[in-house]
């Protein structure tokens, strides 16, 4: 059984992460591990109290809290607890919090709300962001205004350059919730033979009934992330995946040419983001 580390805080903000993580598990079976983690340190600044000095916090009480929170979510969304477990814990490094516990309960993914705007622009500079860089495992990223809904697709846009290691992780995932897989790809050159048939080769060699391909000219004057959100506001996928790598690529490439009247792309898909 698949393992998702669902973070909150309990704000209203982290409320879309838990509410995808339930719909996805009521089609996967996917067991939840829910963390709360609590950074409500209050320190007179003019007295000899030291970090040192604080008495320990009551775990119960936090997780109390988190039970509550979480419970009230499943009956809202109308939908039964699986197997389900709960961690509530005081530390001021939250990044720090959600990797160690993700290592210990040996998660498979992690599953998490960014806040306000638009998902690209908090994914470059958020907590989310620094998840991101860091994470063992992929990272689920819920954006703010996500509704809930039965997962039945999944856009994966790609350079197609690892397409061999990348697809069969994607598929896998996909075929958990039995969701169909559309590829992207743009290339300002797709009407030259030689690409031509690279694109036909690739589609043979992985076409089939849940997986199809989209090969689309790039225009100069339109960025890669406009031609991106163009398709999914036409196929409104259930999911998107990338793959963000440590050098500069198509990952960074897509995401360095934000605009400012783009940051507010895609307020509502949630994105699978593999690290590599």
């Amino acid at each position: 059984m698949k393992k998702i580390l669902v973070t909150t805080d309990l704000s209203y903000n982290s409320k879309p992460a838990v509410r995808f993580a339930i719909q996805l598990a009521s089609q996967t079976g996917y067991e939840l591990a829910f963390l709360y983690v609590n950074t409500s340190f209050i320190l007179d600044p003019f007295s000899a109290v030291t970090f040192a000095d604080l008495p320990e916090t009551d775990t119960k009480i936090l997780e109390t809290g988190l039970i509550k929170f979480i419970h009230t979510l499943y009956r809202q969304t109308g939908k039964q607890p699986g197997k389900v477990s709960y961690t509530a814990e005081s530390k001021l490094n939250v990044n720090e919090a959600i990797i160690d516990c993700a290592v210990k309960i040996k998660a498979d993914y992690i599953c998490m709300s960014t806040r306000g705007g638009g998902l690209v622009h908090k994914l470059l500079g958020s907590h989310t962001n620094e998840i991101l860089h860091v994470s063992p495992v992929p990272v689920l990223v819920v954006p703010k205004y996500y509704r809930m809904k039965s997962l039945t697709s999944v856009l994966y846009p790609s350079d197609i350059e690892n397409i061999n290691t990348e697809l069969p992780l994607i598929k896998k995932f996909a075929a958990s919730f039995n969701a169909s897989i559309a590829i992207y790809h743009y290339d300002y050159f797709t009407n030259q033979d030689e690409i031509n048939k690279k694109f036909k080769l690739i589609t043979h060699k992985f076409k089939s009934e849940k997986v199809s391909f989209y090969f689309k000219k790039l225009k100069p004057e339109i960025s890669l992330l406009r031609h991106l959100q163009i398709d999914i506001m036409k196929t409104k996928p259930s999911m998107i995946t990338m793959f963000a790598k440590e050098d500069r690529s198509w990952f960074e490439q897509l995401f360095q040419s934000i605009k400012t009247s783009e940051k507010g792309f895609d307020t509502k898909t949630p994105m699978l983001v593999f690290r590599k």
